[in-house]
Formats: C-alpha cells, structure tokens, sequence
C-alpha cells in the first residue's frame, strides 16, 4: 500500500501577491460618461459657493505673481535693445512656464479635494496647495515639460510630412482637397494628447506615480473608454453650443435692435455688464465641474485605484 504524504505549507510559503501591483482599467459603457459630468455636478454642487471661491483665489495668484514679475523687469530695463528684446523673450517664456507650472499644481488640487468631498470629507481650501509640496510639485513641472515635448512633437508630425507634399505653400489650388484629411489628421492628434495627459494629474495626485507611468495609464484608460469619452465630449460640445448662442443673442439684442446709436450706446453699457457677469458665474461653474470631472473619470474607471498596495 502506498502512502502519499502531503507537504503542508506554511503561511510564509504561500505566494506573496506584488506589493505595487496595477489594476486594469475597467471598460466602461458609453452612457458612463454622461455619469461622470453628472457626479462632477453633484460634487460640486455640496459646496458651489466654496469652489467658486477656490477658483478666484487660484485665478488670482499667478496673475498677481506675473504682475509682481512684470514690475521687476520695468524697474531695471537693459540698456542695449537687442538686449532688451531676449530680455523680453526670455521673461515671457519663464511667465509662461511658472503660470502653466501653477496650474498643474492648482489641477492637482482640485483633484484631491474632489476626491476628500466626494467621500464626505470637509471642503479645506488647503487642499488646493497640495500639488505645490517638493515632491507634487516636482512631478508637476516633469509633467508640463512632457506634455510641452509631446506636443511640439505631435505638431512636427503634421507639420512636416504637409510642407513636403505642399512644398512650403499651402493654398495651392492642388493642395486643397488634403484640407480635410489634414484637418481629422489634427482631430486625432489633439484626441491622443488628451487622452495622454487628461488623466494623468489624478495619478500623479492621488496614486504618487511619476509622471511617465501617469501618461502612460492615462492614455491606456481613456483608450479602452472611448465611447464613454466621446458621449463626455459630446455633453461639453453641447453646453459650448448653447453658450456660443447666448452670447449671440446678448450682442444682438445690445447693438441690432436699438433705433438709433444713442439709444444703443445707452442700453449696450448695461447689457454688456450683465453679459460680463453671466461669463463670470459661468467660468466660476464649469470650470470646476470640468476639473472635477477628471476625478470622477478617473474613480468610475478605477474604483480601486491604479495601484494596489498590500
């Protein structure tokens, strides 16, 4: 009689799951992206007032840095012209950087704080510095420097290959019918830069990835989501849409419909200041719910999370 003896194992040998190991993106239907401008909605309507705020204020800082940054360079200007002009270059395109640079950070934020009110956690405007700690803000900067690489990159696809087959002239008459073409070439190129870094600042936020694997899991989730993308920017056209109406409207109704100049120069200063302050509550409202929508996407696509850390 055989005797078959069975090897117990013990706790330390069973196999030990990876302590970083990634979860797949979930493929959504179509319709979730109608549920992702919707809980984007829900979330901020808990505390519109307060995002308002946090939109002014965030707003407000990187023009009062510029302006700080413009009187510096008015008080000692270069003597020589040439000078002068790199000097103005130069500053201008360290402005541009540091402005972008703190809106990254600024969307890092927003994300974090979506994600604390989401879960009934109190609105703490500190949140919104959160991107601008060493390490975040660090990432931030790597992050708007890759996406500055990758779309001087993407344009030189486009640009480059065209001017060839253009020689240098595009409005040749035999050149107009790769309009079209030319015109959906660009319509993917922006689709694959969106898809690339839409994402990729809850990552960085959220899940402390660095910023190549953030593009990296950005891209793969909106790639395996794009029926629910489109449907989502399908729902932004539409509201672009009405306002591009609305504003029709108000420019008619405030110079095409008085009789005469002096009765149109009386009723546009009013008409116009109310147009001014629809445009203002209008950015202090969608522009949250945009940024929010990046958290909500981001959570309906990964309810777990990117990572699992065990």
């Amino acid at each position: 009689m055989e005797i078959i003896f069975m090897e117990t194992l013990q706790p330390s040998q069973h196999p030990i799951p990876p302590k970083n190991s990634f979860n797949e993106p979930k493929r959504l239907r179509a319709g979730e992206g109608v549920s992702w401008f919707t809980d984007s909605w829900r979330i901020f309507s808990k505390n519109k007032f307060k995002w308002m705020g946090a939109i002014i204020l965030i707003s407000l800082i990187p023009f009062a840095v510029g302006f700080l940054f413009g009187l510096l360079g008015i008080e000692s200007p270069p003597a020589d012209f040439n000078d002068f002009t790199s000097t103005i270059i130069i500053r201008e395109l360290l402005f541009n950087l540091f402005f972008y640079w703190v809106g990254f950070c600024f969307l890092g934020g927003i994300v974090l704080l979506a994600a604390q009110t989401a879960q009934g956690k109190n609105f703490n405007f500190g949140s919104l510095f959160a991107g601008f700690s060493i390490k975040k803000s660090g990432a931030f900067l790597i992050l708007l420097l890759l996406s500055i690489v990758v779309c001087l990159l993407l344009a030189l696809a486009v640009v480059i290959p065209f001017s060839i087959f253009a020689n240098g002239n595009f409005l040749r008459a035999d050149f107009m019918p790769a309009f079209p073409i030319l015109f959906i070439i660009l319509l993917v190129i922006i689709a694959i830069y969106s898809m690339m870094f839409w994402l990729a600042p809850a990552f960085v936020m959220l899940e402390d990835m660095n910023p190549v694997a953030a593009i990296k899991a950005s891209f793969n989730a909106c790639r395996r989501n794009i029926p629910a993308l489109l449907v989502y920017g399908l729902i932004w056209l539409g509201i672009g849409i009405a306002f591009w109406f609305i504003f029709m409207i108000v420019m008619i109704s405030a110079f095409a419909t008085e009789a005469s100049i002096q009765q149109s120069t009386a009723l546009s200063g009013p008409f116009l200041i109310l147009f001014f302050i629809f445009l203002l509550i209008t950015y202090l409202v969608l522009y949250p719910v945009a940024m929010i929508g990046i958290y909500t996407a981001y959570r309906s696509i990964f309810p777990q999370g990117r990572l699992n850390k065990y």
